[in-house]
Parts: structure tokens; sequence; C-alpha cells
């Protein structure tokens, strides 16, 4: 079975997940995959050994656009930019996504957020030469500026958004109904929850580990190298913007807990290294999820991924979103609070003594585990959708 998978670039939190679910795939039927990847996803897969198809380098929007809009950005991550410029640019890439399937023959298409191909097939813009399943982790945008432009704009993606489920032969939602906002679109429009209830399909969320093989926390932290007995604090930090400041704001946070916790272990994830000689430094940790099992409270950018990991693993955290990012902001809050997991806490209004006293809070909480896939529930239902009689246009 060959399947053309094209994944959205911002972030790595989706293309962690699609592994997932093609290695699940891969266990249950013989499967190629071609990946449809613009920067900077397309790099990290084609890293890791996977097949990405030439013409990814030519997708002008998704992380491309991302990366151009908030490259200057010191503080304000307000996402309707991004879709502002990002939408501009849907025809330009469906139009280059259709040499994929012109050169070769594909059994199914999937779309993790890939827009720009939801788009060209809502709109007809070619026939659909196979069935396509779209996956999401939210549904519609928010204008988290009162600013008129900001408002129209989101109006106007809402209203093509309740329209986008004639797109999709699957329309796949990677979560609960009721983490969902039970509020309107917008003005005139359906609820976000309903129109969800009604037109998608739901799948637990995903993780590419076992959470119950991450139980035994002195295993873990032997095969990494960390100490047995202490406290363990982990923070990761996202590229994004001035990121210097979010690394002072974390290491004034750290500086608090070790008057506490004066024995405890510091590790910091992040672009740069810092001088403080009790913090343990990293760029980069390939098996992070293997650091959030080891930790006792960790403190992270509210990202997909990493909130999903980390309530799988059962482990307190605290989620610092990207200001005014609606996804990581609002969308994020909703999910945590359904799943009764984490603490959401903003820059602007949070200083970090308050952040340091809700992460030792934090550490006397009682946390529940929620139940999440390995991504076997999409793979069943990406094959499913390749024997069933899809009408195509």
């Amino acid at each position: 079975m060959r399947i053309l998978w094209a994944v959205s670039s911002v972030g790595k939190g989706h293309v962690m997940r699609d592994i997932a679910i093609v290695s699940q795939l891969q266990r249950m039927a013989d499967v190629e995959v071609d990946w449809l990847a613009p920067s900077p996803a397309g790099g990290f897969l084609t890293d890791k050994g996977y097949h990405v198809l030439e013409c990814s380098n030519q997708l002008a929007g998704s992380g491309k656009v991302y990366d151009q809009v908030f490259k200057d950005c010191t503080y304000e991550f307000n996402l309707i930019n991004y879709i502002r410029m990002d939408t501009k640019l849907h025809l330009h890439d469906f139009r280059i996504s259709t040499q994929a399937w012109k050169s070769k023959k594909y059994d199914v298409i999937v779309g993790d957020e890939a827009f720009w191909l939801l788009s060209g097939f809502c709109l007809h813009l070619s026939p659909k030469p196979a069935p396509f399943v779209f996956l999401t982790d939210f549904i519609g945008v928010k204008a988290m500026r009162y600013r008129v432009g900001d408002i129209l704009t989101a109006w106007l993606n809402n209203l093509m958004y309740t329209r986008s489920y004639i797109g999709p032969d699957e329309y796949v939602y990677i979560g609960d109904v009721r983490e969902i906002p039970d509020e309107r679109f917008g003005l005139l429009l359906p609820s976000r929850q309903r129109w969800a209830q009604r037109h998608c399909r739901f799948v637990k969320p995903i993780v590419n580990f076992n959470p119950d093989t991450s139980a035994d926390r002195k295993i873990i932290r032997n095969q990494l190298g960390l100490p047995e007995d202490k406290l363990i604090f982990l923070a990761v930090i996202g590229p994004e913007g001035d990121y210097t400041h979010r690394m002072s704001q974390i290491e004034k946070t750290f500086e608090l807990l070790k008057q506490d916790f004066s024995d405890a272990h510091f590790i910091m994830v992040g672009p740069e290294m810092g001088i403080k000689r009790w913090v343990q430094y990293h760029r980069y940790l390939e098996k992070l999820h293997e650091y959030f099992a080891a930790s006792d409270l960790v403190l992270i950018q509210s990202g997909y991924g990493k909130v999903v990991e980390l309530s799988a693993l059962g482990i307190p955290f605290i989620a610092i979103p990207l200001d005014y990012h609606f996804e990581q902001e609002y969308v994020m809050a909703h999910r945590m609070n359904h799943y009764g997991t984490g603490k959401l806490m903003t820059l602007r209004h949070n200083t970090p003594d308050e952040i340091a006293a809700e992460a030792e809070g934090s550490l006397k909480s009682e946390i529940r585990r929620i139940s999440v896939d390995i991504g076997t529930e999409v793979g069943n239902i990406i094959l499913a959708t390749t024997k069933s009689n899809a009408v195509y246009f």
C-alpha cells in the first residue's frame, strides 16, 4: 500500500505522532510512505531516513511562513498573523502537491494539519486521486487580541472551516470531543464542539512510546545517568522569538526552587547553553520523553506533543505558552482543564515567584494519567479508508 503523507511543519509535535502512526501501519500491512513535508519537518524526516519528496522544497507555506512571521518577534506570537499569510499560499502549495500524485499512484493521502491540501480538495481545485484522511488536534481559530483585523480574519477563516468537512473522506480529531471549547466559531456560526461531534471521528491522543514501560523511575534515571534519589526539575524552551527572555525567567524560577530544594538536580533544554554551573544544559535531547519520565516536575512551552506525553506519564508540569498563541494558550488550556493535568501560566501574567510557588504545590498534588494510543487507532482508520468505496469528484 502506498501512502502520500503531508504534514504541517509548525513544530515537531505533528511529525512525531505521524511517525508513531506510520510505525503501527508498517506492523499491520506492507506500507510504503512518501512524505510531503515542508521545512523544517522535511529536513528532520530526511535526517531520520524517511523518503521526503523533492517537491516538498517548493512548498512555501507552513513552517517557512511561521519562521518568517515570527523571526523578529520578541513577545507576541499572534497566530492570526501567520494564518493570514499562510492561507494566501494554499493555492500555490496545493498546485505543487499535485506533482506528487501525477508521477505516482497512491492508495490513500494523509494530511496532518496539511491545510493547503484540505483547502484544495474542499475547493475542488483538482480531482482527488485517492481517499483523503485529515488529522487535527484543534477546531477553528481564535483572535487573541481585540483588533478589528484579527477578529475579521478569524471569522472568515472559521466560516471556511465550517465547510472543511467536505474535503476529507475521514476527518479525524486527535483527542476527546469534550476538550474542544463549547463556543461558537463566531457570530452566526455554529458551536465548535457540536460541529466536531457531527463531522469528526475521535481517537485517543497519540504518543510514540509506551507509557507503561516508563513506570520505574530509578531504572530510567540509571539509564540516563541521572541521580537516583534527588528531586529533578526539567525545563524545555523553544527557539522562537526572544527565547533568551524565557530562558532567564525559567532560570530565575530554578533559583527560587533551589532555595527550598538545595539538593535538587536541574536540567534545561533550549537553543543556547546557560552559564549556571548547577544547571545541566542541553541543546537537544533525542528521547525527551525518557527525561520526562525521570523528572519530578517539568516546565514546558505548551505544545501538543509535550503536554500529551507528560499527561500520559502522569508527571506534574507547568505549561508556559508563547504569548497570544491561540493554540498554545487558548486551545491547550481547554485540553488541560478537561484532562485535569498540568497548569498553564503565561509569562506576561505570572512572575518567576508565582511559577516557582505553583511548581512546589504541584509536587504535592496527585497526578492522573490520561489514556493514549501509539498510533493504532488512526492506522486502522487509514486502512479501512483504503478499502471503502470513497466518492471522488
